[in-house]
């Protein structure tokens, strides 16, 4: 589906954030043979992982694409355990990846650990906050930039973008969470701004 949408070589960020669960690793195959399709020759793929099974989500990233960074967030106040293994995290990466001989580079010098807030749950259970996104997108990608998100949720990375002033396309299958983030997104826009709302291609 994404095909019709995304033009191959026409991506400059996929900043995304995929269900961690072992039975949703397929998202992450599904994500990287789209990032090798539609990034540019300098573009970004920037998704979100859970350290329970990060080893084999950049096993299968590494399939089809160059390993750039693993990013560190870190949790304020309560934070997941991992029950199997008796862990408190307090963090999660943000895994950065580039296609196959790239020589990108970021806007500007980037954090390696970024001290974030935590999840905003108020508009979906899997929600991030705007606050890390903000910070990635910005250094990542300039004015005008495409980016996209192939597990939009309730639109928390839509928005940010909108007031980055970068274009986005995001994908969700669940028509009440598409509906929040349109939401999101169209309570972002200024009165000059609201007849464009196209260019976000919710």
């Amino acid at each position: 589906m994404a095909e019709k949408y995304i033009p191959a070589g026409s991506v400059d960020l996929i900043f995304t954030d995929p269900p961690y669960s072992k039975e949703y690793h397929y998202c992450y195959e599904f994500l990287a043979v789209e990032a090798a399709r539609v990034l540019k020759p300098m573009g970004f793929l920037i998704t979100y992982a859970g350290p329970y099974w990060k080893h084999r989500v950049m096993m299968t990233l590494g399939e089809y694409l160059d390993y750039y960074y693993d990013f560190i967030l870190m949790h304020r106040g309560n934070t997941s355990i991992l029950w199997p293994r008796r862990i408190i995290t307090g963090y999660k990466s943000l895994l950065c990846y580039t296609t196959k001989g790239s020589k990108a580079l970021p806007v500007t010098n980037v954090l390696g650990k970024y001290d974030g807030i935590g999840g905003d749950k108020r508009f979906h259970r899997w929600g991030q906050e705007a606050n890390t996104a903000n910070y990635y997108i910005n250094v990542f990608s300039r004015e005008g930039d495409l980016v996209v998100d192939y597990f939009l949720g309730a639109g928390t990375f839509a928005e940010v973008c909108k007031r980055l002033n970068r274009k986005f396309i995001g994908f969700e299958i669940d028509k009440p969470t598409y509906d929040i983030a349109r939401s999101r997104v169209n309570g972002a826009l200024g009165p000059e701004e609201k007849g464009r709302q196209g260019d976000m291609n919710l």
